[in-house]
């Protein structure tokens, strides 16, 4: 009789399967979830850092710019300059084109008057733009205004234009500059590498429309546009002569020839001596303002994306950090003596407190969110946009230490 043999399979039950699968799902799930988690830990401190590095790059630019206000106007009373009026106010936040797209966001903006009864439009070294700038899509600013703008003035020192002899043309708004003979004046003090003052056109740091020189003679101060240069091209050399006008209805209006305070009224001309004063100087100065922009999204997916701007004189702004949503300053304002006067965000608010006794910046919010929202991330961000927001304080040096602590 022969053995029967059965067949055996052998695996796994149902209930086996299912507790293996299971078993795995957790596995492979918490693996996922880890690597999410490093994704967007990931994410978030990418953004962080292009937050920092945009904040500080910012920050950087504008405590230079805010720390040098009023370097060069040390030899000019009250470090203020009267603007002409008679034909309007002058302004300035435009480029040179003149039009609404070349302004500030919420247009133009005029020099003070202090007081604002009775005076003229003035330049000084520093000049608060309490909420005059935008309320950035989505942003609550405190007091429920617009952001700050910030305006300083001081000398550039790039272009030796105080080596040339300055000479003015009848009626007074055109300066010839002719270049000095060899060997060079001792008050001919050049930029680091430069032998021989570069030509007043040089392509590079020469004069263009829309820069703003301060002139002196002995008859006074003033302040005009550029709006257009002529000269010899190719290599500075003695003798060469550069035309340089200050036309009427320059895109700033600081070219009023024949009224008061204009630049034609220290020339010699308007004056009554007939020929041009002798003993002219001409520095080009930076009017620097910061504002804040919104550019709208082209889309139309969400409200646009909200850029610090800095303009120098009458050319177009450029672009210094993106994302930055709040630009907000209070000044510290000293008497003579050394007594805090007050500490506004609007310096000159309710009082006859003129500009040129700032002597400290305080940056109230520098505020900078991330490119992104947090939608994406499982982690904080979910909360929204991240945000970095800078407080601090900085001096003018120029006006601090020269109306403070200088000798006499």
């Amino acid at each position: 009789m022969k053995p029967t043999f059965r067949s055996r399979q052998v695996g796994f039950s149902f209930v086996e399967l299912m507790v293996s699968l299971a078993l795995g799902m957790m596995v492979v799930g918490a693996a996922v979830k880890l690597f999410s988690q490093g994704v967007d830990a990931t994410w978030v401190i990418s953004q962080r850092a292009e937050m920092q590095q945009d904040l500080r790059a910012a920050q950087n630019l504008l405590l230079k710019d805010v720390s040098l206000a009023g370097a060069g106007l040390t030899g000019v009373p009250g470090e203020s300059v009267a603007l002409p009026s008679a034909n309007g106010s002058p302004i300035y936040g435009c480029d040179q084109t003149g039009t609404a797209a070349g302004c500030l966001p919420n247009g133009p903006v005029n020099y003070p008057c202090i007081p604002a009864a009775a005076c003229s439009p003035t330049l000084y070294p520093i000049m608060s733009g309490y909420q005059l700038g935008i309320v950035p899509p989505g942003a609550t600013i405190p007091g429920g205004a617009g952001t700050d703008l910030i305006s300083v003035v001081y000398s550039d020192t790039t272009l030796a234009l105080d080596c040339y002899t300055a000479t003015f043309n009848n009626p007074g708004n055109v300066i010839t500059f002719t270049a000095p003979a060899l060997p060079l004046p001792p008050s001919c003090v050049l930029p680091p590498g430069i032998v021989y003052p570069q030509s007043v056109n040089d392509t590079v740091v020469g004069l263009t429309p829309g820069d703003i020189l301060l002139v002196s003679t002995p008859l006074g101060f003033a302040v005009a546009e550029v709006t257009n240069v002529a000269g010899p091209n190719g290599a500075p050399a003695p003798g060469n002569a550069y035309n340089v006008t200050f036309a009427d209805a320059d895109a700033l209006n600081l070219n009023q020839n024949g009224k008061p305070n204009d630049l034609t009224q220290i020339s010699g001309f308007v004056a009554g001596a007939g020929a041009s004063v002798v003993g002219s100087t001409a520095d080009r100065i930076l009017v620097i303002t910061y504002f804040l922009q919104t550019i709208p999204d082209p889309s139309g997916l969400t409200s646009g994306t909200t850029i610090l701007y800095r303009q120098v004189s009458g050319h177009t702004a450029v672009p210094v950090a993106d994302n930055v949503v709040n630009l907000q300053f209070t000044y510290d304002t000293y008497d003579s003596s050394g007594t805090l006067l007050s500490q506004l965000g609007d310096p000159t608010s309710g009082s006859t407190v003129a500009p040129n006794v700032i002597r400290k910046i305080n940056i109230a919010h520098l505020t900078i969110h991330s490119q992104l929202g947090g939608a994406r991330s499982s982690l904080m961000a979910t909360q929204g946009f991240q945000a970095y927001d800078v407080q601090t304080s900085m001096s003018a040096r120029n006006l601090s230490y020269n109306n403070r602590y200088s000798f006499h």
